[in-house]
């Protein structure tokens, strides 16, 4: 609103929705749109904050595979017997990876690295898990929730092409998987809506997926991902001619 002060009370006063594109649920609008009942858009439930090792634990319950992981937290001493047992039982390079996502994971490749990244990210506060990294193809996949016409919408995924020596990169080229064929890209968005309906999430998300035996595993969900063009939410959308503002324009016409 050009020329007018961005003054939350007035701006809910005009608007029909907000587009919510921070998600900081602490955001003192937040809660002043849900009292003058301001739809906020691109917005998920405040319960919405599980930490990767939280979402990994829901999908051992449920029978989905997960990879398997060490927790360490930053709080607690962790014994020098600890990091030999972990490196008998790990194959490297091993990916120590924060469980909220604050910090980029780190590849470790030799055990006199491992304590010294732990202490980095342990100087902050951070909780950690940690698991064995194998370079392999990387499919992530856009999930849109009443869009349409369907109660969960699944465009086609995304190949990130990352080098083998380095963690896969939003600078890395993506590629969608149109070669795959339409059976196996249905595979694909049915473990994504899987994993969407078994955390119980309600808003858009972007799901990173490997090959996994005969299928896939699910090992990273994003509930806020970037909305950038050249993000792998928005990547994903656009295979089938979709993007943000059309998303959008759905989003506040159901609302009105």
């Amino acid at each position: 609103m050009k020329g007018v002060p961005t003054d939350a009370h007035y701006v809910f006063t005009v608007a029909d929705a907000v587009v919510d594109t921070i998600n900081d649920n602490e955001a003192l609008w937040r809660e002043l749109a849900k009292k003058m009942h301001v739809p906020l858009l691109l917005s998920h439930n405040d319960d919405v904050n599980l930490s990767r090792e939280d979402m990994y634990r829901i999908f051992r319950q449920k029978g989905m595979p997960a990879p398997k992981t060490f927790v360490i937290r930053s709080g607690t001493e962790t014994p020098k017997e600890t990091f030999r047992d972990l490196w008998k039982s790990y194959h490297t390079p091993l990916m120590v990876r924060p469980l909220h996502k604050s910090r980029e994971s780190t590849l470790v490749r030799q055990y006199t690295e491992l304590e010294k990244v732990l202490a980095d990210y342990h100087k902050d506060n951070l909780d950690v898990h940690i698991f064995t990294y194998k370079p392999t193809r990387t499919l992530s996949i856009a999930v849109l929730p009443n869009f349409r016409g369907k109660d969960l919408y699944t465009p086609i995924a995304v190949e990130t092409f990352a080098p083998n020596t380095s963690l896969p990169r939003t600078d890395h080229p993506m590629r969608p998987v149109f070669q795959a064929g339409e059976k196996e890209n249905e595979r694909i968005r049915k473990v994504a809506e899987e994993a969407y309906d078994t955390l119980g999430l309600t808003g858009h998300a972007a799901i990173d997926m490997i090959p996994y035996q005969d299928g896939y595993m699910v090992i990273n969900v994003d509930t806020k991902p970037s909305l950038s063009k050249d993000g792998r939410f928005l990547q994903s959308l656009s295979t089938t001619g979709v993007d943000l503002g059309q998303y959008i324009h759905s989003m506040v016409s159901s609302k009105m």
